[in-house]
């Protein structure tokens, strides 16, 4: 890639044994792998219902996505649908989204790879003002691919994220600057 960018990964659940979060932090490797910046935002460090957002944990978590060139949300498919935590928490911010190239990632047990769950979120993405990525990354049968360590590595899932990033950076280095310009006024 020619051009480096901030792209935090949202991991949007924090159920305990969650299989999801072996994923995040694969797919934390091949945006390194691709040198571009990123951080893991984990849903578990903001505990929205009882904090009212009175602690400086929001506020320092809308500084980043202000920062960020775009945003990765690996998320979990719940009864058809995404945890309330990440809702709770991409409501916790507005403006920050504006512009933003979002790429999906959706985990699933079953075969679907959270295909539901990525088109949910296209939705929000639309209503935060973000530019979805049409090409999404489905992890299937999670379990099986989780090694006994804890790891991921899958080659499919591999490409279709560096596919995903690479998407990513051409809007954001496309709309970057008309969104900075935009800000600047």
């Amino acid at each position: 890639m020619d051009e480096s960018f901030f792209f935090p990964v949202i991991l949007g659940t924090a159920r305990q044994g969650r299989r999801s979060e072996p994923v995040a932090r694969f797919v934390i490797d091949v945006l390194e792998g691709l040198e571009q910046k990123t951080d893991l935002v984990d849903v578990r460090e903001f505990d929205l219902l009882a904090t009212r957002q009175s602690d400086g944990r929001i506020e320092d978590y809308r500084r980043m996505i202000d920062k960020a060139d775009g945003l990765i949300v690996v998320a979990p498919e719940y009864n058809h649908g995404y945890p309330g935590e990440l809702k709770l928490l991409l409501d916790a911010g507005y403006d920050e989204y504006a512009h933003k190239p979002l790429g999906l990632v959706g985990v699933s047990a079953g075969g679907f790879g959270g295909a539901r769950v990525v088109e949910q979120l296209r939705q929000v993405a639309l209503g935060l003002r973000m530019i979805p990525i049409a090409h999404a990354v489905n992890v299937s049968r999670v379990k099986s691919l989780i090694d006994d360590n804890g790891n991921l590595s899958d080659e499919k899932v591999a490409e279709a994220t560096e596919k995903m990033v690479h998407d990513m950076a051409f809007v954001a280095g496309a709309i970057g600057p008309a969104r900075r310009n935009r800000e600047n006024r």
